[in-house]
């Protein structure tokens, strides 16, 4: 609405519709102010004359498709293949000539290493000119970014060119001063069975994935300017209807297979300490994250509620306060000894059916001793549901790991896992693999694809998507609140090769 419009309707002395407002009853100035922002509401202003044309579902099509980039895009290997040889993957470590020197932040932080992408494994596709013929390209990204500090968004040596040389290639050590994955402030966000432990060893680096690369076209998600504004809405489902084409061309028809069930919920269930899977714990992983879940679900709830003296719902709880701490303090020494032996076991090894059988007396004896069904920490519903996270958890733990890791993986948890590892989905699955790719038009989260468009005067400036890295439960990667991590850089930066200038966007929902 234009600003004098809504002044006048909103002006008592004004007039609305073509009446006076003077000596209005006051009880139906509210309704009036009401009737002239309706009837205003959808009219256009301005000569009609002016306005831009409504667009056919035809024009939307042919303007979709006339404005189509190529992109190269990457698919997840599943079920991975071990080793990963080629030297196009996503997260571990980077792959490069003895002279490559680890990218850092202006106070000296050292950057987190997220994908590499082999310049001479390149497909063909319409902009792969503008590409290195050869050389390693390395994609890093400082954790400031994620924090909000926009300054970091432009600091330089997010990309790193390693070209080819006579000397071989080797896995690059990781400076001893590398913080955690998503930074030393947030990686408790993210490994949260790792937050209570003694050591709190979180990651540094992310699952290895081996990744194959296709051609896809990308559509700009973004409405053109040149529609009417009526279109909008159209235009929105036809991109989507045209992009799902193009991208079944490379991915294939949307996956469809079987999530893992949850947890019986009948009266009886309930009460039952249930395995998610009929192997579970398979390997010691398994046992290491449900203990460090339990040891969080102890000591942020159990103990706190506890000391409150009270339940969720305000009731006393529990009768006999120094009974349930002295239980719940034994049982956080017991998980801390399973961690210890999980450990010097070998996280991905399995766990011997000795040790399955005691691990599971030790999870039932705690529901039996639990005072209540429902607050008690040790009790069935809360187990039951560490249980489920754990699995999940372990499952793409091992799948990545190795390929004897990797057999350690459940049979409930494949159709899951293959889902996780899909672009395309059939239903509302609402975890599947990311779309990423390079060059091309990107995806709009935030409005960063309209923000880097072609600087006034000079079509040298104008940014370009290199490389779009998205949400990916199969690394996993979660980027802001399920948002994408793009590096930008410019078109004359780009024919000169100097990925040092390339800038970094994070946006989420």
């Amino acid at each position: 609405m234009q600003s004098s419009t809504l002044a006048s309707a909103c002006n008592p002395k004004a007039s609305v519709n073509g009446f006076s407002r003077i000596g209005l009853p006051k009880l139906h100035t509210e309704a009036v102010i009401a009737m002239a922002l309706s009837s205003n509401f959808n009219k256009p202003f301005g000569d009609p004359s002016n306005y831009p044309p409504a667009a056919g579902d035809e024009d939307i099509r042919a303007l979709l498709h006339r404005t189509a980039d190529e992109s190269a895009v990457f698919k997840h290997q599943f079920p991975p293949r071990f080793p990963i040889s080629g030297r196009t993957y996503f997260g571990g470590l980077p792959t490069a000539p003895a002279d490559f020197r680890w990218p850092r932040a202006p106070d000296g932080t050292p950057y987190s290493f997220m994908a590499q992408v082999d310049c001479a494994e390149l497909p063909d596709f319409q902009l792969r000119k503008f590409l290195p013929a050869s050389g390693v390209l390395h994609f890093f990204v400082n954790w400031d970014v994620f924090d909000g500090l926009d300054e970091a968004q432009s600091w330089p040596n997010h990309v790193v060119l390693s070209r080819d040389t006579t000397e071989p290639c080797r896995e690059v050590r990781p400076p001893d001063d590398l913080p955690p994955c998503y930074g030393a402030s947030n990686a408790r966000f993210y490994f949260p069975w790792l937050e209570h432990t003694d050591r709190h060893d979180y990651p540094r680096a992310f699952a290895r994935k081996a990744m194959t690369m296709g051609v896809v076209r990308t559509f700009a998600e973004e409405h053109p300017r040149e529609l009417d504004g009526n279109s909008a809405g159209r235009y929105q489902q036809i991109w989507e209807e045209e992009q799902a084409a193009e991208l079944a061309r490379f991915y294939g028809d949307p996956v469809i297979a079987d999530a893992l069930p949850g947890p019986k919920d009948d009266f009886a269930a309930r009460r039952t300490v249930q395995r998610p899977t009929t192997t579970f714990p398979a390997g010691w992983i398994d046992i290491e994250v449900f203990c460090g879940l339990f040891l969080k679900e102890v000591l942020e709830r159990g103990i706190k509620q506890i000391e409150r003296g009270k339940d969720a719902a305000g009731q006393p709880w529990p009768v006999d306060p120094a009974a349930v701490r002295a239980a719940y303090e034994n049982a956080l020494t017991t998980a801390n000894g399973w961690i210890e032996r999980s450990r010097s076991a070998g996280l991905t090894s399995p766990v011997p059916e000795a040790d399955r059988m005691a691990f599971w007396s030790w999870l039932e004896e705690m529901n039996a001793a639990a005072v209540d069904p429902i607050t008690d920490s040790r009790c069935a519903r809360v187990l039951n549901q560490l249980s489920w996270k754990t699995v999940r958890t372990g499952a793409h733990i091992c799948l990545s790991a190795s390929e004897a890791a990797s057999s350690l993986v459940p049979e409930e948890m494949m159709g899951e896992l293959r889902m996780e590892h899909s672009v395309l989905v059939a239903g509302k699955w609402p975890r599947r693999a990311g779309r990423h790719q390079m060059l091309g038009a990107g995806r709009d989260v935030q409005g960063a694809p309209r923000r880097h468009t072609l600087a006034a005067g000079d079509p040298l400036l104008s940014d370009v998507l290199l490389l779009q890295l998205d949400t990916d439960w199969a690394v996993p990667w979660m980027l802001a609140d399920c948002g994408v991590l793009q590096y930008w850089i410019s078109v004359s930066d780009l024919r000169a090769e100097r990925f040092d200038r390339v800038r970094v966007t994070i946006e989420g929902h």
